[in-house]
């Protein structure tokens, strides 16, 4: 099918939502996670670089997808995407939490396109909870059972655990889940993720700085709950209070050093703030959709 000008109006900006995957890995320094100078020993920033140009593609496509009318938007992301995967050899799971979050906000550009950041947020969520079910639940499955996550582990509860059948719907995965900050996101109408974006908008340093500052102050308010599924309740509180007094520094060393004092301590430990940083990254796309076309 080919594609009218009018189809590309709303879905031609979704390479901004995109751009948060891209900018979240390349800044550096950041507390236990993946930067250009620090990689962990399974992935480095140029799987995420990769990572992201196939969330690009999906992104696209969800949009696309729901400005045609051809079904599901999200249930299109999450099939293109593990496609694209599989024909790179990708089975890390490297940020899916951050296509999760990112691709009810570029499913919304579709008809919201131009609109202030809030009113494609609303959207994405209405998107979220009016317009999925069963197929998105398979989708999403299929694609945490090709990338296996390490923090997967074994489940017992109200949906079927990964590998043993579907949910019946997508919200119930959401539901089920909610004790996480993403699914918590997506449920809840992504209240953290503009609790960042109204941060990261306000702050007036460079994107750097502020993203890390923000990110900071995320961690010392939120946690992190990927951190919590592999370390436990004990280690999520710890971050907690860590982050808290690393934000106490500011006014010495800066935010970089912050940073770095506490990468010194979460790095060894192996922990790694992906949730938070998820969410950042979902930030970040809408911060520069904000720049461009937002009002």
């Amino acid at each position: 099918m080919i594609l009218r000008d009018e189809d590309l109006e709303g879905c031609s900006v979704t390479p901004l939502i995109a751009q948060g995957l891209y900018l979240e890995p390349v800044i550096h320094p950041k507390p236990g996670a993946v930067t250009p100078l620090r990689p962990h020993s399974d992935k480095s920033v140029v799987d995420f670089i990769v990572n992201a140009s196939i969330a690009e593609v999906a992104l696209y496509e969800a949009c696309t997808w729901r400005s045609r009318g051809l079904g599901s938007p999200i249930a299109r992301g999450f099939k293109v995407y593990r496609i694209l995967a599989s024909k790179l050899g990708l089975k890390t799971n490297i940020a899916l939490g951050s296509l999760t979050l990112a691709l009810p906000l570029a499913a919304a550009l579709s008809s919201k396109a131009g609109a202030p950041v809030s009113e494609v947020v609303r959207e994405a969520h209405s998107i979220v909870v009016n317009e999925t079910g069963f197929e998105e639940a398979v989708e999403y499955y299929k694609l945490i059972e090709f990338l296996k996550p390490s923090h997967l582990g074994s489940y017992t509860g109200p949906v079927p655990s990964i590998g043993s059948g579907y949910p019946s719907s997508f919200t119930d995965i959401l539901k089920a889940a909610s004790w996480d900050l993403v699914h918590r996101e997506l449920l809840e109408g992504y209240p953290i993720t503009l609790e960042a974006f109204n941060m990261l908008a306000e702050g007036g340093a460079p994107i750097a700085e502020s993203f890390l500052t923000t990110l900071l102050e995320l961690l010392a308010r939120h946690g992190d709950t990927l951190i919590a599924s592999k370390y436990g309740f004990t280690a999520y509180k710890r971050v907690k209070a860590e982050a808290l007094e690393a934000l106490r520094t500011l006014s010495g060393g800066g935010v970089y050093e912050a940073v770095e004092w506490l990468d010194s301590l979460w790095r060894p430990r192996g922990w790694n703030p992906g949730a938070a940083l998820d969410v950042m990254a979902a930030a970040l796309g809408l911060l520069l959709y904000h720049k461009i076309e937002g009002k």
